[in-house]
């Protein structure tokens, strides 16, 4: 067989098996099965669903397949319950779940994101998940940020990264700034207990002021924008940064050859094709945050998929 021809066969697979995923995902057929103290029959699950077995019986064996569930066999009836991972990340009562990640990619676009609140909601819901799933938490407590005593995250949206730095640091105020859209549902949503040390305030980080802050963050930010986008916005922060200050990215990063990680490289055909932004190589952020007059440039690699960039003023 020529070889573009089982490149073409194994792309196919790839599909499939997404549609397989997602189609399980629309069913809540890991909703049903984490529920259940106990594993289910094709027919418990396909009344759950109100269903049909034939139907939902050929989904559940797709994701054995998959390895998202596994089987038990009881008198000559197969049993399906979720594996740890479908159990961690499909599951929408899950604090790591990937679901709304993965509706989100399945139906959204950049442009139709702000359409309605539902869609503010889902995209909310999708940067949500990102905190728990690219490792933020241990990108932000892999430095010491404990001398800025006031932190504004640029482009906070739900606040995640906010409470994460006012649980590590105490004694900083963050503010979390972002558009007049997604600051009104992060309050109707999000925020959950209110804590005094963090404020929102709306904005656009572009046309409007900023809050001067000893330290900015932007996560997932620059890989939004083109090269000239990013250093318009890196030279403002630069501007509205305290003396002595500092601005902390967090971003994945292309290796010096721009051979990989692969997962980088598929996240960067996303970015390409939802809003034509870019992943970087460390170089690239060096040479933005050079020319915007920031120096002292620290990365830290302790995420997953994700990296942590501190520079200082």
């Amino acid at each position: 067989m020529h070889k573009p021809v089982v490149i073409l066969l194994l792309n196919s697979v790839d599909i499939l098996h997404g549609m397989s995923l997602l189609y399980s995902l629309f069913m809540n057929i890991f909703d049903v099965l984490a529920k259940s103290k106990v594993p289910l029959s094709s027919k418990a699950v396909a009344e759950a669903l109100g269903a049909s077995v034939r139907g939902t019986q050929c989904l559940l064996d797709a994701c054995v397949g998959l390895k998202l569930l596994e089987t038990d066999f009881q008198n000559g009836e197969v049993f399906y319950k979720n594996t740890k991972l479908s159990r961690c990340y499909l599951t929408k009562t899950s604090s790591k779940s990937m679901f709304s990640t993965l509706m989100f990619f399945s139906s959204e676009v950049y442009p139709c994101i702000y359409e309605s609140e539902d869609s503010i909601l889902r995209f909310m819901q999708c940067m949500d998940s990102y905190f728990f799933l690219f490792g933020k938490k241990e990108i932000i407590s892999s430095f010491d940020l404990s001398c800025f005593k006031t932190i504004c995250d640029l482009g906070g949206c739900t606040g995640r990264v906010a409470k994460t730095c006012g649980s590590l640091y105490p004694e900083s105020t963050i503010i979390v700034y972002d558009l007049p859209k997604i600051i009104q549902v992060a309050c109707e949503h999000f925020t959950g207990e209110k804590d005094s040390k963090i404020s929102f305030q709306q904005g656009n980080f572009f046309e409007d002021p900023i809050p001067d802050a000893d330290l900015f963050i932007l996560s997932h930010i620059l890989h939004d924008w083109d090269d000239e986008t990013c250093l318009k916005l890196l030279k403002k922060v630069y501007m509205a940064c305290n003396p002595g200050g500092g601005i902390f990215i967090i971003e994945a990063v292309l290796n010096k050859t721009e051979e990989g990680p692969a997962i980088i490289h598929l996240q960067n055909v996303v970015m390409l094709m939802i809003c034509e932004g870019k992943e970087r190589t460390a170089t690239e952020f060096k040479t933005l945050l050079v020319t915007a007059g920031f120096k002292d440039i620290q990365f830290s690699t302790k995420g997953i998929i994700t990296n942590g960039i501190l520079a200082r003023k």
